[in-house]
């Protein structure tokens, strides 16, 4: 039996092996390293014969030390030749793959100007997060994982975009929580002064800048969550610095829980004169207790969506004096006026009079809770992204 025959046997046994054992696996990373490369060739196979129909695919394993860990080609009978050179990573950090040098589609053409064949470089994991795919497609790298979810394209040639599968194994590190109240505080400091506070000369810089603090052994673990997923890097020895401020906003806004916030839903016949006179009394000589939230705060700080409910946020000793203040009351249904009460106060941190309306929430915290809030939500938190956030980061974040 020819070479390229024993290895189509090899690997058609993979094939079967994978399909029926893809939902026993559980930890990766104690699989024998041969082992866990055929998991993925049979993945890759799967997904280049879907997406490249009736063709010839042929997987040959590299030298110990090649740059990529296999490489895949797939021919049809009238159409060119695909080349994929796949690097394989069992538990990757999206840091990992930032370091990657950025590629780009090699083509070589025939005579009549057609493609003759293409080439493209993969990157595989036993499970792809949304960042790790963003950082991946960010420097060219096609991906793909053994949950079958890809992101495989060469422009004008071919195109497969799968997501929604989930892991098929264990993730075996721990993942910090960006969604609690004491992690807002981190990302708040991190991003709330914009250009001038894209880098930090220690962790505990980064510590006394938070409201309420945190302890160093959080800021730590926040720390180095953020860096493994690519949103900082080192700066000097003890230093760290912001990578793209929209993108950690991005990781901030998808793991806010904004259902978990406490609220009181109430009915008041002031208008919105009168409840900005209400929260100018409130906060008279002092930080700010009560402030405009969500949608109200985004109709002052960047118009875009009109409604007639108001929205507050309060600190839990002051929700018995706003409503008394206000001439509020609870209702079951009908309410008019919808009250946040803050975990902490970091959620009124930076907090400010937006043109003698009224103390609004900082525009970051403005942003993530009216893209949860629901209705027209998400196009009013693009408009205080895009008119209040991304001015204050208009300096470019360099190296």
């Amino acid at each position: 039996m020819g070479e390229s025959n024993q290895l189509a046997c090899v690997h058609a046994f993979w094939i079967v092996h994978v399909i029926v054992n893809y939902a026993k696996i559980v930890n990766i990373d104690r699989m024998p390293p041969r082992e866990v490369e055929g998991l993925f060739m049979a993945r890759f196979r799967e997904l280049i014969s879907e997406a490249i129909p009736q063709s010839e695919v042929e997987i040959v394993q590299s030298l110990p030390n090649a740059e990529v860990d296999f490489i895949v080609r797939a021919k049809t009978p009238s159409g060119p030749e695909f080349e994929f050179l796949v690097e394989c990573k069992v538990n990757p950090r999206p840091s990992l793959v930032a370091t990657f040098p950025a590629v780009s589609v090699e083509r070589d053409f025939n005579p009549d100007g057609t493609v003759r064949r293409a080439r493209s470089w993969v990157f595989a994991a036993p499970f792809v997060s949304a960042r790790l795919a963003e950082v991946c497609w960010d420097h060219n790298w096609n991906w793909f994982d053994l949950a079958g979810n890809c992101r495989i394209g060469i422009p004008g040639l071919l195109y497969l975009d799968r997501k929604g599968n989930q892991p098929v194994h264990r993730l075996t590190r721990p993942e910090a929580n960006l969604g609690s109240p004491e992690a807002a505080r981190i990302l708040r400091a991190l991003l709330k002064n914009g250009a001038e506070a894209v880098r930090w000369a220690s962790q505990r810089e980064l510590q006394d800048a938070t409201e309420p603090g945190v302890s160093l052994g959080l800021i730590n673990k926040i720390v180095s969550h953020l860096r493994d997923e690519g949103h900082l890097a080192a700066d000097g020895k003890e230093g760290i610095r912001m990578v793209d401020p929209e993108k950690l906003l991005f990781a901030w806004r998808d793991a806010y829980r904004f259902d978990r916030v406490p609220r009181v839903e109430w009915f008041t016949l002031l208008k919105g004169a009168d409840i900005e006179k209400v929260l100018r009394e409130m906060n008279r000589d002092h930080a700010p207790c009560v402030a405009w939230a969500a949608f109200s705060a985004a109709e002052r700080q960047a118009p875009m969506v009109r409604q007639p409910k108001f929205w507050l946020i309060a600190l839990d000793d002051q929700i018995d004096r706003l409503r008394e203040a206000l001439q509020a009351k609870p209702v079951e249904s009908g309410c008019n006026l919808t009250v946040l009460i803050a975990p902490d106060r970091g959620y009124l941190a930076g907090a400010k009079d937006e043109d003698n309306a009224g103390v609004c929430t900082h525009p970051l915290q403005t942003y993530v809770d009216t893209w949860h809030a629901g209705g027209r939500g998400e196009e009013a938190a693009q408009a205080v992204l895009d008119r209040r956030l991304k001015p204050s980061w208009k300096q470019a974040v360099s190296p």
